[in-house]
Parts: structure tokens; C-alpha cells; sequence
């Protein structure tokens, strides 16, 4: 596998045409698809590939308004813990390869290349303080609305080999402004509570409306048996943005 440094910054709505003393208000909706303009992935990353930043400390990947953190290790060669974004094709999960950062999906969607593995470490220190942040909360409000999640392909065969009748694996994410929590949304990613085994293997909606407005979301993992890593992938993030800069 080619793994490339993938370096981006975040991206702050410009204010400098305003004049000073005036006030600009503007509202809109973010889709964090990490789908970068300009860039063929194929060519300039091959076809396997792992991005993440190392500048700025190598605090995480940012998409406008929003950071997706994540802790890199001493030579910042890789990620310990947290977010980092991923071109490695589903349909190749066969041919073997990265599949702990590799999305379990049967039916990649059309026009979508990139997308984010978040990777659990049990070492506290190893993880970043938040994993995702609204860059701009002093000048508005981030109401989240949902993104997309699924499987790693690792996941889904520790789940396959481990899984038995009534054990689940369960996406939360926790919302949060001033250090305290809004609300929690919740999604099963296995469940077999039923006869009938189901494990996540689609791009599926997160619905994440009942967090209301955060500064970050935290998010974690709960499985029924504890041979499963407790990572997942994520996708097209929308956010309802609201700003408001000068007097």
C-alpha cells in the first residue's frame, strides 16, 4: 500500500471584504464529503491510499468549518487514534491489503472516491482531545443533521467470526457545547439480535438532528464481545451553519 501525507488546512469563511464596523450574517448547509476539487486521486495517490495531516502538530483533517481530529504518532507516520481519510477502494477489500481502513461495502457509491476511518485507542493519551470541532463557534451555531456511516472491512469479519445470537455493535455520538452534553444519537452497525444475522455493509444514514447544536461531537463504539475493533467509517457529515461577524 502507498501511504501519501495528505496535507490540508482548515478552511475559514473570508472576512476581509467587510468593512469595518459592519455586520454580515450568513447561513448555510456544509456537506463534509472530503471530495477535494482538482485533485485525481487515482493519479496523484494510486489506488490505495491513507491521507492524514501533519501540519499544525498533526492535529487532524479540516473541511471547512469543521476538524476531524486525530493523534499522530512520535514520527507522525501514522495515525494512533482518531480520523483519517481513506481512498482505499471497496471493491478491492479481496484482494486483501489495509482492510482496518478499508469501508465494508457492497455497493460503493458512484462519484464518491475519499471518506474517514475513525480508529478507537484504548490509551487515553493516544487519542485527540475531540474528534470532531465547529472552527468558527465563536461567530455561530453548528446544528448537526447526519452523515453516513458503515463497517470497516476488519470489523465486519471480527463481527462474522465472533458474533453470536443477541450480541450488537453500537455507533453513539455525543454532542456537546461548554463541556456539556446535548444529547446522544445512537446506531446499530451489527445486530444479531434476530435470526437473522445483519452487519452494516452499506453506506447508511446517521441521523444526528437530536444533537442539536454543538461545538464538537464525540463519538464511541460498544460491542457485545470484546474481538471486535471498535472503528468504523464515515461520510458525507451535514451540518446547518450559521454565522455572524463584525459589530
Amino acid at each position: 500500500m502507498r501511504r501519501i501525507v495528505f496535507i490540508l488546512s482548515i478552511a475559514l469563511m473570508a472576512v476581509s471584504c467587510f468593512d469595518m464596523g459592519s455586520k454580515s450574517e450568513q447561513s448555510y448547509t456544509l456537506v463534509a464529503s472530503f471530495e477535494y476539487t482538482g485533485m485525481d486521486y487515482e493519479e496523484k495517490f494510486g489506488a490505495d491510499s491513507l491521507f492524514f495531516d501533519t501540519t499544525n502538530g498533526g492535529l487532524g483533517i479540516g473541511f471547512h468549518n469543521l476538524a476531524f481530529y486525530h493523534k499522530l504518532n512520535a514520527g507522525k507516520t501514522d495515525v494512533l487514534g482518531g480520523f483519517l481519510a481513506s481512498y482505499l477502494c471497496p471493491e478491492r477489500a479481496e484482494e486483501g491489503g489495509d482492510n482496518a481502513n478499508r469501508a465494508y461495502v457492497m455497493d460503493p457509491k458512484k462519484g464518491s472516491n475519499t471518506y474517514l476511518v475513525y480508529r478507537f485507542n484504548p490509551v487515553v493519551s493516544d487519542m485527540p482531545e475531540h474528534d470532531v470541532e465547529f472552527m468558527e463557534k465563536k461567530y455561530g451555531t453548528c446544528g448537526m443533521v447526519g452523515c453516513f456511516v458503515t463497517n470497516t472491512v476488519e470489523v465486519a469479519d471480527a463481527v462474522a467470526a465472533n458474533f453470536e445470537l443477541g450480541d450488537r455493535l453500537t455507533l453513539y455520538a455525543s454532542g456537546y457545547i461548554n463541556g456539556q452534553q446535548t444529547a446522544q444519537a445512537e446506531i446499530l452497525l451489527a445486530d444479531f439480535s434476530a435470526q437473522k444475522d445483519s452487519i452494516v455493509s452499506t453506506w447508511t444514514p446517521f441521523d444526528l438532528n437530536k444533537l442539536g447544536s454543538v461545538e464538537y461531537i464525540e463519538f464511541s463504539m460498544v460491542s457485545s464481545k470484546p474481538d471486535v475493533p471498535l472503528n468504523f467509517c464515515l461520510d458525507d457529515m451535514v451540518a446547518a451553519i450559521n454565522l455572524s461577524y463584525g459589530q
